[in-house]
């Protein structure tokens, strides 16, 4: 009896400790990669200045713009920026130099990005991958347990594209916290078949299962929406094959009258937020998105999980060699596809049926064109960013599925040659029956440690990324007109020092000036690349409307009432970035460096420069710091 309680224990405590260890490892995988150069200096992306603002408006103002995080004040998923904001306080009340000084929001963002990718992300997939290998053999949890987590970070997809790209702050910490949910989910699946299949008697001994599983599922969903609510598109089509082959027909057809009902209140939000007259033609829609795959790019980025090389010259999209990593991936993949064919079961179902709708979705995003794709990735936003963040997802639960079925074929095929052995019936077919699974299992674990190893030895995706971000955060470029130099950074440093953290200081955002926000907590009318003319936000437009009409009663009266206790003023700072030029509406902030109109406001008197920035080089002969001459406005002397 002791023994047996004791085998128990350490059939569950091995494959945590185990599993421990693979998440520590995982953690120490996404910090070696991390790019040095952002600790001292923000990342410069499109998205970036937007989340260093949200933090910043959090600590100015307090829980009371939780929910209208953007400049508009319309909601903005706040979970990430709460805790880079309690990160901050705590930093600070223990006096940790990041947390004090104007690059706070910065380490906070850094800090709170490593705790999500490279623990929260990890963990959840071991998780939810060890759903489907929990009836494993002991030795076969404790292997999945230590590798699950390792290969969760193995690949350039995730979770270190959301960071290269844009970077995706949000939208990350919400995929970090959604192995939680779909494992939360699955449960509720496993008690609500018990539930159905239970009579009136025994429903009465699940109820209490039910409920912690229904209450679990919410509060884990909230969680979710509150890091980004756009989130329940990648857990709808994840979870709907799981509810399609485990569910009876009349909880099916609710799901999908939720679904629908889901559906028309998303399309009347749209109409009502954004209207447009192309809503009934999709084949216009994303007019501007251009395939950034072929086919055969694509379909090697997506079986190799984004573990692929080739010439990093060309960019991220380019690579379609496989490296070492990237072929061990392709292997193990299609070895777990054919397994789960062979040894299938409703989850198997599920789960191949998970990988083709991931698979498709990012196919439309990366290659295919027309309406069908556009209509298929829209609440992805019509690109291969999102779409490739889902292919973990589809990916390791079905080879976490395969290897315990495999598991489970091994210990069938023991027990069977046994049987055949005591019967002298062996033959060179039972031999082959029985050494199959066992050489197959062997060759999966195999295939696993090669990725493991290899793709930290090699992986020039996982390194462009790196690479790019450490190059973009630099300020040694060669083009002065890019986001951040030392010289726009220092002319940031002395506006702030001129305007204060309270008058309001209209420039194009393009051009780096929003950045003073997000590292000075400077009043930049445009904080970010995008604030958006609704809600509250009808100033955005009237001031880019008043500035180009080159009336100067207009322009004053426009601008100087926002804050008519501050002074206002306007900062010239060059052309917009080059590496901003994706922004669509980029357009309509050119007024804003229009040389011939700011000096026809200085020449007519509506503005007046008081601060000159030319002495950085030719290219900064026009920067230049102006104080519109408002109605009883005074030079403000700064902080």
């Amino acid at each position: 009896m002791i023994r047996a309680v004791t085998s128990s224990r350490a059939a569950r405590l091995v494959p945590a400790i185990a599993g421990l260890i693979g998440v520590c490892i995982a953690f120490g995988i996404v910090v070696v990669w991390f790019p040095s150069a952002v600790w001292d200096k923000p990342i410069q992306g499109i998205d970036a200045p937007a989340h260093y603002y949200f933090i910043r408006k959090i600590l100015k103002y307090g829980p009371s713009t939780l929910l209208s995080l953007l400049p508009n004040e319309a909601f903005y998923p706040p979970l990430f920026h709460i805790f880079a904001v309690l990160l901050v306080l705590i930093g600070s009340v223990l006096g940790i130099t990041i947390f004090t000084g104007s690059m706070a929001a910065v380490a906070a963002t850094n800090c709170i990005w490593l705790l999500g990718a490279g623990i929260l992300w990890p963990l959840g997939m071991l998780l939810l991958c060890a759903y489907f290998f929990r009836k494993a053999s002991l030795p076969t949890r404790c292997l999945l347990s230590l590798a699950v987590p390792i290969l969760s970070v193995c690949s350039g997809a995730n979770p270190y594209q959301m960071l290269y790209a844009g970077p995706l702050i949000a939208y990350g910490f919400a995929s970090n916290l959604l192995p939680f949910l779909l494992l939360a989910t699955l449960r509720l699946l496993d008690v609500l078949t018990e539930w159905f299949e239970a009579d009136a008697e025994n429903r009465s001994g699940l109820r209490r299962r039910l409920i912690t599983a229904l209450v679990l599922t919410a509060l884990t969903g909230a969680l979710v929406a509150l890091s980004q609510p756009k989130m329940a598109f990648t857990y709808i089509v994840l979870m709907l094959p799981f509810v399609l082959v485990r569910m009876p027909w009349k909880l099916i057809a609710g799901v999908f009258a939720a679904l629908i009902v889901g559906a028309i209140a998303f399309v009347v939000f749209a109409t009502y937020v954004y209207p447009s007259t192309k809503y009934l033609h999709p084949e216009t829609w994303f007019h501007t998105h251009e395939p950034s795959m072929d086919l055969r790019t694509s379909l090697t980025y997506a079986f190799t999980d984004g573990m692929v090389s080739g010439d990093a010259a060309q960019g991220l999209l380019s690579f379609n060699v496989p490296t070492v990593a990237g072929w061990a991936m392709i292997v193990l993949l299609l070895t777990a596809i054919v397994v789960s064919f062979v040894r299938i079961n409703r989850d198997g179902i599920a789960l191949l049926l998970a990988f083709a709708l991931v698979l498709f979705i990012f196919e439309c995003g990366a290659t295919f064109t027309g309406a069908i794709p556009n209509i298929v990735t829209a609440v992805w936003y019509r690109n291969e960013v999102r779409t490739m963040t889902m292919l973990p997802f589809a990916i390791l639960p079905l080879i976490a599925f395969a290897c315990a079925r495999l598991d489970g074929w091994v210990c069938v095929a023991r027990q069977s040659q046994a049987l055949k052995i005591g019967k002298n019936e062996e033959t060179v077919l039972n031999r082959i029956i029985h050494v199959a699974p066992h050489i197959t299992i062997c060759v999966c674990a195999a295939l696993m440690s090669v990725i493991m190893v290899a793709a930290q030895v090699s992986n020039p995706v996982k390194t462009m990324m790196r690479d790019s971000l450490n190059g973009n955060a630099s300020l040694d470029k060669t083009d002065p007109n890019e986001q951040l130099t030392h010289a726009k950074l220092d002319a940031l440093t002395r506006m702030t020092r001129q305007t204060g953290t309270e008058a309001v200081v209209i420039s194009d955002p393009l051009n780096g000036s929003m950045y003073a926000t997000a590292l000075f907590g400077a009043n930049m009318l445009f904080p970010v690349y995008n604030p958006q003319g609704t809600f509250h936000g009808q100033i955005f437009g009237q001031v880019e409307q008043a500035f180009a009409s080159g009336n100067s009663d207009e322009l004053l009266n426009v601008a100087c009432g926002i804050n008519p206790e501050q002074p206002t003023y306007f900062l010239s700072m060059g052309p917009q970035a080059a590496s901003l030029q994706m922004f669509t509406y980029k357009a309509q902030y050119d007024q804003f460096h229009d040389a011939t109109l700011i000096q026809q406001y200085a020449d007519d008197g509506t503005m007046s420069k008081i601060e000159d920035f030319s002495s950085y080089g030719d290219y900064a002969q026009d920067w230049a710091l102006y104080q519109l001459q408002c109605p009883a406005s005074t030079l403000h002397s700064g902080e």
